[in-house]
């Protein structure tokens, strides 16, 4: 077994930026459909617009102040531990 003792604060978070913008993508343009099916067009794009900046933020400001803290509690307690084969 091997030990994750702390993850790089800021690489984690630019590449789940990356992962939480297309998840953004993906809600912005399910709920634009909706808001197009319920004739609110400007709903629409500001959904396409919006989401995935929003997504984006929260998901970077998430995921540093997550690695922050796992990285502080592993220090005093141990990682999580994973076998690599």
């Amino acid at each position: 077994m091997q030990q994750i003792k702390s993850f790089g604060v800021m690489q984690t978070a630019k590449a789940l930026a990356a992962v939480y913008f297309v998840i953004g993508l993906i809600a912005g343009v399910l709920t634009a459909l909706v808001a197009i099916v319920r004739l609110r067009p400007g709903r629409a794009v500001a959904a396409l617009l919006l989401m995935p900046v929003a997504y984006t933020i929260a998901g970077f400001i998430l995921v540093v102040l997550l690695c922050t803290v796992y990285n502080a509690i592993a220090k005093k307690f141990g990682g999580i531990e994973i076998e690599l084969s």
